[in-house]
């Protein structure tokens, strides 16, 4: 058995900050916990497939207002896939 206070293999990572996700990964990351898939949550959303995809894959920026929606989206999944599908 491993000695529990053998550390040596566990770097310290308290001197790196993390990196913000991008919007790409923000959606990723949304669209996995919440077991959606790609024309789902674009459904949810209400834009295209192909729109969803190209901000997934980097191709495209979304505009101010999407972003926002990815935003509140990444930071509340739950509630706000409740609001949109009441909408």
């Amino acid at each position: 058995m491993a000695d529990i206070d053998d550390w040596d293999d566990n770097p310290d990572w308290s001197d790196h900050a993390p990196r913000a996700l991008t919007d790409a990964e923000k959606l990723t990351v949304v669209r996995a916990k919440l077991g959606l898939s790609q024309q789902k949550l674009a459904d949810l959303l209400r834009i295209p497939v192909a729109t969803l995809r190209n901000w997934e894959q980097g191709r495209t920026e979304p505009d101010g207002p999407a972003k926002t929606l990815i935003f509140l989206l990444s930071e509340h999944p739950a509630e706000l896939r409740a609001w949109l599908s009441a909408a």
